[in-house]
């Protein structure tokens, strides 16, 4: 049996649009672990009119199969959606259907409203669709600098970096707690800071 994949569809896109419009607030459920993406695609579906958005937090990674280098979808929160809903929403008519899960409680609050660090956290699983892509590097002077993709906001939480595995290290704080975990990006051509200098006069002659 196929496992199920992540697709952040256009419609997923306009309710996405509609809620940074009119403005949202971030929760977080807990479900068994395996059921991330089937939670997520039955809140969408059950609870359009509410204009509810549910996300799984995936990842891009590279694996290599016989010298085929090819990608996976990977869980990189076993258990955990994140859920989006309009300002002065009342979470809780969000109610399990045929996936059961509870909202993990805010113990600062003793509500269920993500704040601070874990509202940026749900902000940049938010931005990404759920589901973080490669980015992109270059090394200059022996330092990697990401320069564009999900990484990209991210670089100070950076911790290391293999370019044989095309991974980053980064560190995030969430529920009180710090998580590492790697993520992809593309590595390109190595930039010398000597060149980069002489262009950047280039283009200001």
């Amino acid at each position: 049996m196929m496992k199920a994949e992540w697709e952040f569809s256009e419609e997923l896109e306009d309710r996405r649009t509609n809620l940074v419009v009119k403005g949202y607030d971030s929760y977080c459920l807990q479900t068994m672990g395996g059921k991330e993406i089937e939670l997520a695609k039955e809140i969408n579906i059950l609870y359009r009119d509410k204009e509810a958005l549910a996300l799984p937090f995936l990842r891009i990674t590279h694996k290599s199969k016989n010298g085929v280098k090819s990608t996976f979808q990977k869980v990189m929160l076993p258990g955990y959606v994140f859920l989006y809903l309009p300002k002065e929403s009342i979470p809780f008519e969000i109610q399990p259907g045929g996936i059961s899960f509870h909202f993990v409680r805010n113990v600062d609050k003793n509500d269920f409203l993500l704040r601070r660090s874990d509202e940026k956290y749900a902000q940049w699983i938010f931005n990404s669709g759920g589901i973080i892509g490669m980015s992109k590097a270059i090394k200059v002077n022996g330092k990697v600098r990401v320069i564009s993709g999900p990484l990209y906001n991210m670089v100070g939480n950076i911790k290391e970096y293999s370019k044989k595995n095309r991974n980053c290290r980064i560190e995030i704080t969430l529920f009180n707690r710090v998580i590492s975990m790697w993520l992809p990006f593309q590595w390109l051509v190595e930039v010398p800071e000597e060149k980069k200098t002489e262009d950047n006069q280039s283009n200001n002659s």
